[in-house]
């Protein structure tokens, strides 16, 4: 079947009736659209064969849909019945998979991100999704998504002015494309997965709480990644994953929106009144493996499942942070305090990190201002010792806030050595 057909122009209803007059003939024909002044326009012809009208069609939907995006947006039609909550899970998870190159792990903490934006109203913490990855595979995620979030919106910068926007009353799920992400916004973006924090808005207030991801880029640092976030890494294709991302139906996008849906009627109250508590994880990582195993209901295998894929994430968290300028600042700190002094001066920190950090191979030179920085950024602020300048006083509370800023840094200093074996707040904090 061939017939005449040019993608890109506005197709005024007499035209579209034509083209479905034409696709349903079978017969070559030509076909004109005339516009008010009575001009006519040829347009060049397509060979498309019997039994593929429908992506022709899908092709023109395509083209028209960009424009007006929110006609586009993928969501439910109604509601689906979807079996159990495993039977559901492992077919979202499938689905991910198989839109890009990415391994079991990864595909299996999208899916948990995924069920928790259909309830980011029933929870307390919106949890976050950093992407890390290469950029192809980084922007097949973040389009993956689109298909299955609640409401999504591809946004291609995370700024104050696109999220001023947004529709909120919707509560929709932000997906960001981003690898300049600034600090600034790391932190805001980290503020907004709970709810209260107010950014101001042509003399009011509004809340941008709800559930947010970001592709990083090829690497992050830890303080471009917003607190309260999953951080999923793509790592690359393994001899187990398919080599070819199948191109995802209308129809399994649909049905999926449809059954999700579903689950989200049938749990939301349940998700609200969830006890799950891992309990095994620490600190961030806990608090967002809570939100996620919350929204996983009746299923105490899935949820078990979600603390030993976040333990390995957890250990790397550690793992960075504790050798992070910030753990060599404290252990510094540490150091000094152990040697009994009363004071200790900003610039004698700094000479005992450079010395920590050649010790262990690390080419690292810290003046006094970049680790008088450090240490307010965890928390320690400096004073003026007189005229030798800036430094801490070593009084009970800072030495008892110092030991716990260490164990939040990887236990830096608290390893038993003859300058700390009878320091009881060591023990207490390893």
């Amino acid at each position: 079947m061939r017939f005449i057909f040019q993608l890109g122009y506005s197709i005024t209803d007499r035209g579209e009736s034509e083209l479905h007059a034409v696709l349903a003939t079978g017969k070559t024909e030509s076909w004109w659209v005339g516009k008010s002044s009575g001009i006519t326009f040829w347009k060049p012809p397509f060979d498309v064969e019997k039994g593929f009208e429908a992506s022709f069609e899908e092709i023109f939907n395509r083209v028209e849909l960009v424009r007006t995006p929110y006609y586009a947006t993928p969501a439910p039609t109604g509601a689906a019945l979807y079996g159990t909550t495993e039977e559901l899970f492992i077919r979202l998870q499938k689905a991910i998979a198989s839109q890009s190159f990415i391994p079991e792990q990864a595909s299996a903490l999208l899916a948990y991100w995924t069920f928790s934006t259909w309830f980011s109203d029933g929870l307390s913490l919106a949890p976050g999704l950093g992407i890390v990855g290469p950029p192809h595979d980084g922007d097949l995620v973040v389009r993956t998504l689109r298909n299955f979030c609640r409401y999504p919106l591809m946004l291609t910068r995370a700024d104050i002015s696109s999220l001023k926007k947004v529709n909120w009353h919707t509560t929709p799920t932000l997906l960001f494309y981003d690898p300049n992400l600034t600090k600034p916004m790391a932190s805001l973006l980290g503020c907004t997965t709970a709810r209260g924090y107010m950014v101001g808005d042509d003399g009011g207030y509004k809340d941008f709480f709800g559930p947010k991801a970001i592709y990083l880029g090829e690497e992050v640092s830890v303080d471009r990644t917003p607190r309260c976030s999953l951080q999923v890494n793509l790592n690359p294709a393994t001899a187990a994953v398919s080599q070819t991302a199948s191109r995802l139906s209308e129809s399994t996008v649909q049905d999926l929106q449809n059954q999700l849906l579903l689950y989200r009627l049938k749990s939301l109250v349940k998700v609200f009144n969830s006890d799950f508590d891992a309990s095994a994880l620490t600190s961030d990582t806990r608090a967002v493996a809570n939100a996620l195993g919350a929204c996983i209901v009746d299923s105490p295998e899935l949820q078990s499942k979600l603390v030993s894929l976040l333990k390995p994430v957890e250990s790397q968290r550690q793992a960075d942070r504790s050798s992070s300028l910030e753990a060599f600042t404290l252990e510094a700190t540490l150091n000094h305090a152990h040697a009994g002094k009363a004071q200790i001066m900003v610039g004698e920190i700094a000479a005992e990190v450079n010395r920590i950090t050649l010790a262990r191979g690390e080419r690292l030179h810290c003046s006094a201002e970049v680790v008088g920085h450090r240490l307010k950024k965890v928390g320690l602020s400096t004073r003026r010792l007189g005229k030798a300048g800036k430094g801490l006083i070593m009084d009970v509370v800072t030495i008892k806030r110092l030991h716990e800023l260490a164990a939040v840094y990887g236990g830096a200093g608290l390893d038993q050595d003859e300058n700390n074996l009878h320091c009881p707040l060591c023990a207490e904090n390893k």
